[in-house]
């Protein structure tokens, strides 16, 4: 098996790197093994283990992401040959053994010997002899089999290549891309007469500008006779004898071009070879443009359908409120602003009576806050009958956020452990707003000084105690609620206080919750949320 190696265009040259040994870093440090001086790119952004199964690529908390094949690198991605790979903003691509340079460019300038037409003039002209008619009519037809067929865009471009060869005879033609807006095109399609090649190209930056810039096609004519290029190795290497290059346009914008050349002096490129190809270009580009948002659409469809199945795993994972506590009611209620979440609940009833009850939020949002709350929730679960002591379970919860969370991530949390027989109820606060206890217009806060699980890998939690009266009810809750907000303003503390007050008098805990969520609601009046929403209640005597 080959070595994997990963290449591209960076700071204006071709680079190559074999992956080899068992790590490399990457990152705009110059220490690193794949070093990227660009501004998108983070010090320390990406690292590649070289692994018994292959090449994995994990980011490591990069300011601008890591992407292979458009999609977010949340946890390791093993490469393989043909991957295209985003670190920041450089694109990078994967190949099996030792890539050859996409492009090279001249600086020398070939526009005294060439001439340009306006993509516009070509498909507005009408006066065609019936012999570039019919070719004409030939290209569409091929081409038009191309515009039906739905096919990943490598092989699109190939295909449009095969067309090219068809229809235009030429020594080499060549397919160069955009890539995320960047200014220089990507070789993306390379094409012998008779089949595909990867011969690396060198074409003037003057014909270049000329044809993305103006949206025009460019037809070179003797270059090897013309006494400007003796002497210019991309010209007199390559034999160049003709060439023309035209835009790639979308009727929208220019994608990148399309290039050909003959090595041949039997065949100079004429003004309707030019035409011809500019037209296939036109077609071309209509259909790359269709190959892209297949794959843009292909790809939010897969993370839809990722994102959907792990909200489901996720709800799965929430226990109903328990309903058997004589005395007691509870109640619970999660929304995510997004399909997943880090925001969670939890119950567990001990052997003896006791009610265990637990409200987290992970800090961050989507996937990485998600897969945290999940670990932090199954671990939790285990935790609850391996020990009696609610500030020893805090504790652990704090080392085990600390190992599994990664720099940065942490949990703010309420652990209570409520004892029906007395009403007694012993709590650690790690960071988390402070819950209302509410009987009335009273309102009694909870507060706690611990530090959010994770912050500090072996800081030691204690408990507090307080007891719940017959007829309050505790309002725990994360800071969806009181951060909710509307333009500049803020739920706030202060009406979050209203809400629980108000929330006191309903029939029933359901009604309470109800009212609290509604009033959140009526003050974002549609305003986007842009945090998880969580309210757990409970209250004595099942007054409520």
């Amino acid at each position: 098996m080959n070595t994997l190696h990963l290449s591209g265009q960076v700071a204006g040259k071709f680079c190559d790197w074999p992956l080899e040994g068992e790590a490399l870093m990457l990152g705009r440090s110059s220490r690193h093994a794949v070093s990227l001086p660009d501004s998108t790119v983070s010090k320390d952004h990406a690292q590649i283990l070289i692994r018994p199964d292959g090449a994995w690529i994990r980011d490591l908390g990069s300011r601008n992401g890591t992407r292979v094949n458009g999609a977010e690198v949340r946890e390791a991605v093993q490469l393989r040959p043909g991957d295209h790979v985003e670190i920041g903003h450089v694109a990078l691509g994967v190949s099996d053994g030792e890539p050859k340079p996409r492009l090279r460019l001249n600086e020398q300038t070939i526009m005294g010997s060439s001439h340009h037409l306006k993509l516009g003039d070509v498909l507005a002209r009408k006066d065609r002899s019936s012999e570039s008619a019919a070719r004409i009519v030939h290209l569409l037809s091929e081409a038009g089999r191309l515009l039906v067929l739905p096919r990943p865009l490598p092989e699109t471009c190939d295909e449009i290549l095969a067309v090219a060869e068809k229809v235009v005879p030429a020594s080499r033609y060549v397919l160069l891309l955009r890539e995320d807006g960047s200014a220089q095109p990507v070789q993306i399609a390379g094409r012998e007469r008779g089949g595909r090649s990867d011969q690396a190209l060198a074409l003037s930056t003057s014909i270049m500008r000329v044809v993305l810039d103006e949206c025009a096609s460019v037809l070179t004519g003797d270059a090897l006779e013309d006494a400007r290029f003796r002497g210019q190795q991309s010209i007199v290497t390559q034999s160049v004898h003709s060439a023309m290059a035209v835009p790639l346009f979308d009727n929208e914008r220019v994608l990148g071009l399309l290039y050909a050349d003959s090595q041949s002096r039997d065949v100079t490129f004429r003004d309707e070879e030019l035409e011809v190809f500019t037209l296939l270009a036109n077609m071309a580009a209509v259909k790359i443009t269709n190959a892209r948002l297949l794959a843009d659409e292909q790809v939010r469809a897969r993370i839809a359908q990722e994102l959907a199945t792990a909200a489901g795993i996720q709800r799965g994972l929430l226990v109903p409120a328990p309903s058997n506590v004589p005395g007691y009611a509870f109640d619970a209620f999660l929304e995510s602003c997004h399909e997943v979440g880090g925001d969670l609940y939890d119950y567990h009833l001990h052997p003896d009576g006791r009610v265990l009850f637990l409200l987290g939020d992970v800090s961050g949002k989507g996937i990485g806050a998600a897969l945290v709350m999940s670990s932090f929730l199954a671990s939790a679960r285990v935790l609850y009958d391996a020990t009696s002591n609610l500030a020893e379970l805090a504790t652990r919860l704090g080392k085990l956020v600390s190992r599994v969370g990664g720099s940065g991530r942490f949990v703010t949390g309420f652990l209570g452990c409520l004892d029906p027989a007395t009403g007694e109820l012993e709590y650690v606060n790690a960071g988390h707003p402070s819950p209302l206890l509410v009987e009335g217009a009273e309102v009694r806060e909870l507060p706690g000084g611990g530090l959010p699980f994770g912050v500090l890998p072996d800081y030691v939690y204690t408990s507090e105690m307080t007891t719940l009266r017959p007829g309050e009810m505790l309002a725990l809750f994360s800071d969806g609620i009181p951060e909710a907000q509307r333009g500049d303003d803020f739920f706030d503390d202060d009406r979050v206080r209203s809400a629980a007050i108000e929330a006191a008098r309903c029939a029933g805990l359901e009604a309470a919750r109800r009212m609290i969520v509604g009033r959140v609601a009526e003050f974002q009046a549609g305003a986007p949320r842009s945090d998880d929403l969580t309210l757990l209640l409970l209250s004595r005597d099942g007054a409520r």
